[in-house]
């Protein structure tokens, strides 16, 4: 979201759990789960991230920073919500 807002300049990027109505949600309620059934629904896993942008003055993300420069890493995942995946190639 915050990328979304600041990078792409999406003023009104959001996360449907905070506004269902936002224009960009570029963090969506996953598909496959029943919101009335909670229970054991959560996904999973590991899932690579790359770090693929850099400031105009050739600096790193606080992010990418953090896990030391790496190019790339694994995280351990556990949720309902993800980016919605018709705004990754935006």
């Amino acid at each position: 979201v915050e990328y979304s807002r600041n990078v792409l300049q999406w003023s009104d990027a959001n996360s449907t759990e905070f506004d269902e109505n936002t224009t960009h949600p570029v963090v969506m309620f996953m598909p496959e789960i029943d919101k009335e059934t909670m229970g054991g629904t959560m996904r999973l896993g590991l899932r690579t991230t790359s770090f693929t942008h850099t400031h105009e003055d050739g600096t790193l993300s606080v992010l990418q920073r953090l896990y030391g420069g790496s190019e790339k890493v694994q995280e351990r995942h556990r949720h309902r919500y993800e980016v919605n995946p018709a705004y990754v190639n935006k």
